[in-house]
């Protein structure tokens, strides 16, 4: 079984372009590695490499483009709503705000506005 993990991005974009003829989908990196194997296994008629393209598509509908912010333990995102001053704390197992632990920064959006919003973009949280 061929082992793919070793290439860089652009290696694997070139050796997805060989076997498979078409742009690499937006997919992340282990998910690429994973169809290369298959197709690679298909080719050699371990697997019928039809719908391979169908899939591919399916999986990329669901993957986020962009990459995750990476936010460090112990770091605070202050926030000014309304003309009142809020600060988030990011704790081990989530989002510590007015002692209250969030899941996700949506959630503290959504305590402090009342309404529903994506938690990055309400605290300026860039890649």
């Amino acid at each position: 079984m061929p082992n793919y993990t070793h290439l860089t991005a652009r290696e694997l974009e070139l050796k997805w372009l060989e076997l498979i003829a078409h742009p690499v989908p937006p997919i992340g990196r282990s998910l690429i590695i994973k169809y290369l194997v298959w197709y690679a296994q298909a080719k050699r008629g371990k697997i019928s490499p039809l719908g391979l393209f169908h899939e591919v598509a399916q999986a990329a509908k669901g993957a986020d483009k962009r990459p995750k912010a990476t936010l460090e333990i112990g770091s605070k995102l202050i926030r000014s709503y309304q003309g009142l001053k809020y600060e988030v704390e990011i704790v081990a197992n989530g989002y510590l705000y007015e002692n209250t632990l969030y899941k996700s920064l949506s959630g503290v959006a959504k305590a402090i506005t009342g309404k529903s919003w994506n938690g990055n973009i309400f605290f300026g949280v860039k890649k």
